[in-house]
């Protein structure tokens, strides 16, 4: 039975594994990669309880490298060294010692049910010797057999018969059959008694794992993730701010009305600081430009819109502002439309001033309008939709476009590449070694990890397996030279090597796509999905080695995964660290607030239309949710790649072939894109 709470913990350290699981066969564990004479593996039987080890002694393949490297080796796993990193591998191993679990109590299960078996074939047998050997109840041979019939130990039943001198040769052939079954269901209960204690024993490290993972997810505040600065913690009150500030600025624009002020060209105002006053019986009001007006009333009618990904003609971007007929011309990027604007001083904004956001690494990077009440409304990347923000306590410049025409020199970010989203100023980690990961997301499944133990192997499990449907494309994890070699365990061998001392190494593929000596680029197709080899399933099992020693693969493949795509369009959050505050309520489920638009939309339809609620059935995970998947599921993605981890994608529960293909109309109609499984996503940009 799966566990699904987190529970609080102190330790970080990854647990070794208690057992291997069952899934595949796999390849020995000497690490080492040079030249050995390749022995042949037994592969383990389809039908047989426990799988045969390898016999012998089982090759490593060839050197990567026929010489020193060139360079100082490198650690892959300093490419990995953050917590999202260590929480994911922890993640791995929790998931891997439930499986090891299940399949043990699996084992054991069907190990009792055959010395159950076992025990009603030897009973039957001996029951034929009684049977053939009574006589009338004065026989004192026959209350013998009684006797020893209702014996509690089965040994003692057949000890006794054994010993009588009125047993048959008939009946001690019986009595042989009989012993022969006892025996098998003895050995099949204790087979069964090792496998209970090698679950209990997974199951109390999964345990372990899982309080570990708790507690680490704690530290990090991934359960309901940190809310940027400037951001409100909550929906609630971000919809609070966006009233509040569309509703001043509706009551400024009706006391003008009421005043029948008419609000100047810019140009009028431009002496008095681009804000003017005017003073009608008793009252006096502020003055805005006729083209800050513009601006500002724009602003308001787009607060709760989904931003646009360019800064096109009429679109709101993110990071840049709307274009109003008859306003101000604010095209371009933060940076060029602060050089071209008039900078006042920070501490005394008004209404319509531009405040904008800069950093070390990217420069200036975001704007948002001043609307009073030391807020902005702006569209930051982390919030997905046009809404109110808190200005900066420190803002790098504050501008007036009532004042004209600026020359402001622009300060150069340091970063080759953005390192922000709009307003996000995290960085968007980049791998340092051009890594990508062996398979597609979605096409596997973790399978037996690093380190593990069993027969299935010499000693330890030297790689990670994915599992793979057979003839799913494998692809080259670092580009390098390619070597060859036709190895028991493993079937065709591939080698990836690397001139700083480094290799990958790919078994089981049913097809090879490269040549011995070919030079590939990461990302390249170099083989099929296979399980030739010690193997029981088509799978991937996949290897990292520095300096000719065997390393987890997990950290450094995880490092690629959460970082790949990290920020692209969704406020540089990494998968499963979108703060709560910036999501948006669908049911029963969060969403990005411009997928929880259109998913709103779906129901109120889908109601009118059958007269009975949509259900959402699953939306964002964060990265604690997409570990605990509960006892319904396994972990398809490692935790921190799951699509469900940006918010952007939604399961509705099962509905009829009727709703089926409404649902499928309105949603395409909202540019939703169908995922299978009664799954939709918007679009990220």
């Amino acid at each position: 039975m799966r566990m699904t709470r987190v529970f609080a913990g102190v330790s970080v350290l990854v647990a070794t594994l208690a057992s291997p699981t069952v899934v595949h066969g796999d390849e020995p564990s000497t690490p080492s990669v040079s030249t050995s004479t390749a022995t042949t593996s037994s592969s383990p039987t389809a039908s047989g309880p426990t799988p045969s080890s390898p016999t012998g002694s089982a090759p490593t393949g060839s050197s990567p490298t026929g010489s020193a490297p060139s360079v100082p080796v490198p650690d892959p796993l300093a490419i990995a060294p953050t917590a999202i990193t260590e929480l994911t591998t922890l993640a791995l191993r929790y998931e891997a010692n439930l499986s090891v679990a299940e399949d043990r109590r699996k084992e054991a299960a069907e190990r009792l049910r055959d010395a159950d078996r076992q025990r009603r074939v030897a009973r039957a047998y001996v029951a034929q010797v009684v049977e053939y050997a009574m006589s009338p109840s004065g026989d004192p041979f026959a209350q013998k057999l009684s006797a020893l019939a209702a014996a509690k130990e089965p040994e003692d039943l057949i000890t006794g018969m054994f010993s009588s001198e009125q047993v048959t040769d008939a009946q001690e052939g019986h009595l042989s059959d009989a012993k022969l079954a006892f025996d098998a269901a003895q050995v099949l209960q204790a087979r069964a008694d090792r496998a209970t204690r090698a679950a209990e024993k997974a199951g109390e490290a999964a345990a372990r794992q899982l309080k570990q993972i708790g507690d680490l997810a704690e530290q990090l505040g991934l359960g309901a993730s940190s809310t940027p600065e400037g951001l409100p913690q909550t929906r609630t009150e971000q919809e609070s701010w966006n009233a509040t500030a569309a509703t001043s600025w509706k009551r400024y624009r009706k006391q003008l009305a009421r005043l029948s002020v008419k609000p100047p060209n810019a140009r009028r105002l431009k002496a008095t600081g681009g804000v003017g006053k005017a003073t009608v019986g008793s009252r006096t009001v502020e003055v805005l430009p006729v083209q800050t007006i513009r601006l500002v009333d724009a602003l308001v009618k787009r607060i709760g819109d989904d931003y646009a990904a360019e800064n096109t003609r009429g679109a709101w971007s993110c990071g840049g502002l709307v274009q109003v007929k008859g306003g101000y011309d604010l095209s371009g990027t933060p940076a060029q439309i602060y050089a071209r604007t008039v900078e006042v001083d920070p501490a005394k904004p008004r209404r319509g001033d531009l405040v904008f956001t800069a950093n070390q690494e990217s420069g200036v990077h975001h704007v948002g309008v001043y609307i009073g009440d030391g807020k902005m409304i702006d569209a930051p990347g982390t919030r997905a939709q046009v809404g109110v923000s808190l200005v900066p306590a420190k803002p790098f410049a504050v501008t007036r476009p009532a004042l004209g025409t600026g020359n402001n020199p622009v300060p150069r970010g340091t970063a080759k590449a953005p390192t922000t989203v709009c307003n996000a100023t995290k960085p968007v980690a980049a791998t340092r070694q051009a890594w990508t990961f062996p398979l597609k997301q979605g096409s596997y499944s973790i399978s037996a990890g690093f380190g593990m133990g069993g027969g299935m192997w010499q000693s330890t499990h030297t790689g990670q397996d994915l599992a793979a449907p057979m003839g799913t494309p494998i692809y080259a994890s670092r580009g390098g030279v390619v070597g060859l070699q036709e190895i028991g365990w493993a079937g065709t061998l591939i080698t990836i090597t690397h001139p700083d001392g480094t290799a990958e190494r790919y078994a089981h593929s049913s097809k090879v796509l490269v040549q011995d000596g070919q030079s590939v680029n990461a990302g390249d197709e170099i083989a099929l999905v296979g399980s030739r080899g010690n193997s029981t399933g088509p799978h991937l099992h996949f290897e990292i080695m520095v300096a000719d020693r065997f390393i987890d693969p997990m950290p450094v493949l995880v490092q690629y995964l959460t970082n790949n795509g990290a920020g692209k369009g969704w406020g540089g959050y990494s998968n499963g660290q979108v703060p709560r505050g910036v999501l948006c309520a669908t049911g029963d489920t969060l969403l990005r607030c411009d997928a929880a638009q259109r998913a709103e939309q779906l129901s109120v339809g889908f109601n009118r239309k059958f007269g009975a609620p949509l259900e959402f059935t699953a939306g964002y995970r964060d990265i604690v949710g997409q570990i605990q998947r509960g006892p319904e599921g396994t972990l398809v993605d490692i935790p921190g790649t799951s699509p469900f981890g940006w918010g952007t994608r939604f399961t509705v529960g099962s509905l009829s072939k009727k709703q089926q293909d409404w649902l499928a109309d309105r949603a395409r109609g909202l540019g939703l894109k169908f995922e299978g499984d009664a799954t939709w996503s918007i679009p990220t940009a």
